[in-house]
């Protein structure tokens, strides 16, 4: 069996290699933070819409709902693009759609409008984080990957702070449109950094290289496999990959209906919009720090962080309706709520980069962003549904934190799954067609 990439390339002992790591963890960061920021701009607009076009909140949450459906469609199809032509390619090819159509919808004119842009531009969004993920595995140590990939999700965390800041401050003078425009312009600035800066995983070539050596024959089976969606499922993958699934999904459930809802909750409990903008913002940084703590725990002794987060997430999200929303208890709770909520999804991330080896892994991580979209998708809707019902805000968190109980008792069990040595070995399986990495 070949040598592991890190080893083929002979970048692990270099100073060169150590740049290029630190290059392309800072550029993946780079990308969560325009990704975030692009995906949460609907939630700090909702509230001018509300005001502006008069649409109930129902309604909205269609919108909501339209844009995560593209976020589940962009995760599927660019993660087969970025096993079958590379990383690079996908990252920035999404990256350059999403900035385009973000822009786009600062000038939409009607409810219409914003459906069709929000989902259109959400399939660039959902395209570029599966293989940013994979890129940065793929240039992070072994020991360090889960780590490493909580460290560009930390930029997920602040891209929806930022987002709370430029809300708060701009929208009273220019409206709902500028957090759009901006959001916008930033992404096409970063497209073109991304060209000029990104590099192309190293194992992704060296796989390519190592089936085109192979012959004709190896390089078919090798270009099949990322398509082959049972491969997702062979070895001890049989188990992981339904039980990180339903991980995905639940912990998306509340988290989406914490992003997209959390504006209106507070704003309807009697505060200001700039509280209300802030409590997301307090929301997202709490998650890029609990990301951080959460995935270098993981990467020290396993999965025992991970579903610790979610026992004590679910208290804690379902306490936020009883603070009695005093300024100061609501962002220390939000934030709270994001150290546990946002850390965990983020921590998950880099679970499931690690589980799928180069030959499917951005078609792993689409697959499993794609089915957790399901969650992303039910959460917001479900979340507007309970709003049309004038339910006591209590009781919406409530039903906020129940499916932190799921997360809990599935993340158990695949923790029991997801010990060191089976997850070397899910890295590690089904290299049969190309035999580029061991």
């Amino acid at each position: 069996m070949a040598a592991h990439p890190w080893q083929a390339t002979g970048i692990s002992s270099s100073a060169a290699g150590r740049a290029l790591t630190v290059r392309v963890t800072a550029l993946s960061f780079l990308l969560m933070v325009a990704d975030s920021y692009d995906v949460s701009a609907l939630s700090f607009a909702v509230p001018e819409l509300i005001r502006t076009w008069h649409i109930d909140k129902v309604a909205t949450g269609t919108v909501f709902s339209a844009g995560l459906f593209g976020l589940l469609v962009g995760s599927i199809v660019f993660g087969h693009i970025g096993d079958r032509w590379g990383r690079r390619k996908a990252i920035i090819s999404g990256t350059i759609l999403f900035g385009l159509l973000t822009f786009a919808t600062g000038w939409a004119g009607s409810f219409d409008q914003m459906l069709a842009l929000r989902f259109l531009a959400c399939i660039g969004l959902g395209g570029a984080v599966p293989n940013a993920v994979a890129l940065t595995n793929e240039f992070a140590p072994a020991n360090a990957r889960v780590t490493a990939i909580t460290v560009i999700f930390a930029g997920y965390a602040i891209g929806g702070t930022f987002g709370g800041v430029i809300a708060a401050q701009l929208v009273p003078t220019y409206g709902w449109p500028i957090i759009f425009q901006f959001g916008g312009a930033v992404s096409l600035l970063l497209a073109g950094i991304l060209a000029a800066w990104l590099p192309e995983s190293k194992s992704f070539v060296a796989l390519k290289e190592d089936s085109r050596s192979a012959g004709a024959g190896a390089t078919n089976r090798t270009e099949a496999a990322p398509s082959f969606i049972g491969a997702l499922f062979s070895g001890p993958r049989a188990i992981m990959t339904p039980l990180l699934w339903v991980v995905y999904v639940a912990n998306s459930v509340t988290l989406f209906a914490l992003v997209s809802w959390m504006p209106v909750l507070v704003e309807a409990a009697g505060l200001n919009r700039g509280v209300a903008a802030l409590a997301l913002s307090a929301f997202f940084l709490g998650g890029a720090a609990g990301g951080l703590v959460v995935g270098y725990l993981i990467d020290r002794s396993g999965m025992k962080a991970l579903v610790v987060s979610a026992m004590i997430a679910c208290p804690i999200v379902a306490s936020l309706g009883m603070l009695g929303f005093s300024a100061a208890a609501l962002l220390a709770g939000a934030t709270a709520a994001g150290f546990f909520t946002i850390g965990l999804q983020n921590s998950l991330h880099g679970v499931a980069g690690k589980i799928y080896p180069t030959h499917i892994r951005a078609n792993g991580m689409g697959w499993a962003l794609g089915i957790g979209k399901v969650g992303s998708i039910a959460g917001p809707f479900i979340g507007g549904l309970l709003l049309s019902m004038d339910l006591p805000v209590a009781q919406l968190f409530w039903a906020a934190a129940a499916p932190l109980a799921v997360v809990t008792v599935t993340a158990f069990f695949l923790m029991k799954r997801y010990d060191r040595t089976a997850h070397e070995t899910a890295a590690d399986i089904d290299l049969e067609p190309s035999k580029a990495i061991a």
